[in-house]
């Protein structure tokens, strides 16, 4: 389970860029205390309980077949351990588009439309990314911006690092991009903040798409902002919901055996 010690410990920030503290001050809740009465009242979707999500979480991935995945309050974590700008929107930008590493670096400015009430993405198809030519039209999906912090972080990116229209936002490998992310990791384990899945790029997708389901939105929605065609994809993380569901009908097997004996031994034999 997370040891979760809730971020900006006596608001202590230093080290990290104004805006990204800002944005970070503005998005999230105030300082925790790493306990288990204070851990539960983390909400990050409606009706959710950031305990009870946990635990959920540890018997739907017992099986090996439903994806590892964060939790909103986990990548917040994670985020916060992550100074660089750089990193920092990198990753933000799989966790708010549910993108994979691979489509992420095909991201350009031009990708991004932020002016008007509904920002969005488009993100090609990691499928179709290595082609030539112009890409069909069912391989470029479109993905909603629906965290105002986030549009806020592109912009100023877009303002202050004023990368070319069809220049990549980040120039970087895979290989790169992975070590990033475990420096972030270690950097969250040395202050006392361990995460009880393994964490990669792809580890953001899953959370993006189980943040959605939080939210309530349709999996046919969530299908196509993920770029699923087999809707069966969805449906592995669909089973935490069948846990939690199963958890809360309390549905009694005990019962009292002598008085059931009693009974039975009451009825004519054969009936």
């Amino acid at each position: 389970m997370l040891a979760l010690r809730w971020l900006l410990r006596e608001n202590d920030h230093s080290g990290l860029p104004i805006a990204l503290c800002e944005n970070y001050m503005i998005l999230n809740p105030p300082v925790l205390q790493n306990s288990p009465e204070r851990v539960t009242t983390l909400s990050f979707a409606p009706g959710a309980d950031f305990a009870t999500a946990v635990a959920m979480r540890r018997m739907a991935t017992a099986n090996g077949v439903t994806p590892f995945y964060l939790l909103a309050p986990e990548v917040s974590a994670l985020l916060y351990y992550m100074p660089d700008r750089r990193h920092h929107f990198l990753f933000s930008t799989l966790w708010n588009t549910g993108a994979r590493i691979g489509e992420a670096c095909t991201l350009t400015p031009e990708s991004f439309e932020l002016d008007g009430p509904r920002p969005f993405v488009r993100i090609l198809s990691e499928k179709v990314r290595s082609r030539r030519g112009r890409p069909p039209k069912d391989a470029v999906r479109l993905v909603p911006l629906t965290d105002a912090g986030y549009v806020h972080q592109v912009r100023s990116w877009m303002a202050t690092e004023r990368p070319k229209r069809r220049e990549s936002l980040w120039a970087a490998t895979d290989e790169t991009m992975r070590n990033w992310l475990k420096a972030a990791v270690k950097r969250a384990n040395d202050d006392g903040v361990h995460f009880s899945i393994p964490v990669t790029p792809h580890t953001f997708r899953h959370s993006y798409i189980m943040h959605m389901l939080y939210h309530r939105q349709p999996p046919k929605v969530i299908q196509a902002l993920a770029g699923h065609k087999d809707a069966r994809s969805i449906e592995v993380y669909t089973r935490v919901f069948a846990l939690d569901v199963a958890a809360t009908l309390a549905v009694p097997f005990s019962g009292e055996g002598a008085e059931a004996a009693a009974v039975l031994r009451s009825l004519p034999p054969g009936r």
